[in-house]
């Protein structure tokens, strides 16, 4: 978020500094004021796919213009679906400018983060629940030769420190296909959902691979707000399915559909 004291701002009907401002910034609004305290309008502006962001015109800001300086990032985020910036309010004043932008820092990529390895961590307990990948390769449906680089790990690992399960030691992609090819789980998300995924699709809604790399390796996420409106849907999926994921691991033995 920009303070309220660094936020950079036009005078009323400055067009040409508002212009100036966004072909050297790409800022996405452009506010307006007389004494940087108040801002009673703004310069909106549109960014074609594949075209510079440019001025489409001033406006008056309104009520929906704001949100809470005190809104969590978790809670924003979904705000954000269908514009890119808000004015924040501290005691019905304005305390700052947020746009999408602010999705790129370290504190929501630590809670991306914290969804994902949860994620990670829901999907080795469901194999290990039902008894795959224990002490040693049985019930996961992967190559060879994933297997053969795993159970390399996995004597290592053992040998070391003791205790690990085989599936622990699965990378978060190779976690990721072998619960999509464990049947009890398909078969309880299929009656979840009300319909059974095909492979393509279940990695279209579940496969969280490379955007977990982009999170984990400091990439920015966020480029543009084309890439935010795009990403939000998987941001979204995440929570689902550590939900389903939850309700399959809350299910008694007995009401587990059987291994196939």
């Amino acid at each position: 978020m920009v303070h309220r004291d660094q936020i950079e701002y036009v005078a009323p009907g400055d067009e040409d500094a508002a212009n100036h401002i966004v072909a050297e910034k790409k800022y996405s609004v452009v506010p307006v004021s007389v004494d940087g305290q108040d801002f009673e309008a703004v310069f909106c502006t549109e960014h074609p796919l594949n075209g510079a962001r440019t001025i489409t015109t001033m406006r008056e800001t309104s009520v929906s213009d704001h949100i809470p300086n005190s809104t969590p990032l978790a809670e924003a985020f979904y705000l954000f679906e269908t514009r890119e910036w808000y004015l924040t309010l501290r005691g019905n004043r304005v305390s700052g400018l947020i746009t999408y932008w602010a999705f790129n820092s370290r504190e929501f990529r630590i809670q991306l983060y914290a969804g994902l390895s949860r994620v990670e961590e829901l999907s080795r307990d469901l194999l290990a629940r039902d008894g795959c990948g224990l002490s040693n390769e049985k019930g996961l449906n992967l190559t060879l030769e994933v297997l053969e680089k795993v159970r390399k790990r996995f004597e290592s690992a053992r040998n070391k420190m003791g205790g690990n399960r085989f599936v622990d030691e699965l990378d978060f992609h190779h976690a990721n296909e072998a619960l999509k090819k464990h049947s009890p789980w398909r078969e309880f998300l299929h009656q979840k959902l009300g319909k059974s995924l095909t492979g393509g699709e279940y990695d279209r809604l579940y496969n969280f691979t490379d955007f977990r790399d982009a999170v984990m390796h400091g990439r920015v996420l966020f480029p543009t707000y084309w890439a935010f409106q795009k990403h939000g849907s998987t941001i979204s999926q995440i929570g689902e399915l550590i939900d389903h994921l939850d309700a399959y691991r809350a299910l008694p033995p007995s009401e587990r559909p059987p291994t196939i």
